[in-house]
């Protein structure tokens, strides 16, 4: 528990600390990263959109909804495979 709150730049001096622990760049990421890397890790492990956006501190479920749009791993995971000429000929389709 903490001995006293949290100052609004508390959070970030102590991820830039740890980034500089552990060999990072820091000026390479930002404070904001950290909801990224929930947000990547929630989705990675099936979380639901509403956790996640409860979490993140959305108000409005279409604002965790952008995060499934921009999930491209995830979405090539379950591409459909596009047919070849001679596949979509032979099940006929007409393209």
């Amino acid at each position: 528990m903490p001995h006293r709150a949290l100052k609004n730049t508390g959070v970030y001096e102590i991820f830039i600390k740890r980034l500089k622990e552990s060999g990072q760049d820091p000026a390479r990421y930002t404070a904001y990263s950290l909801r990224h890397a929930i947000r990547d890790a929630s989705i990675g492990r099936g979380v639901g959109i509403k956790a996640i956006g409860d979490v993140l501190g959305h108000r409005d479920l279409e604002s965790t909804c952008v995060y499934l749009r921009l999930n491209i791993d995830a979405l090539r995971d379950v591409a459909l495979e596009v047919p070849t000429a001679k596949s979509a000929d032979a099940g006929g389709c007409n393209a």
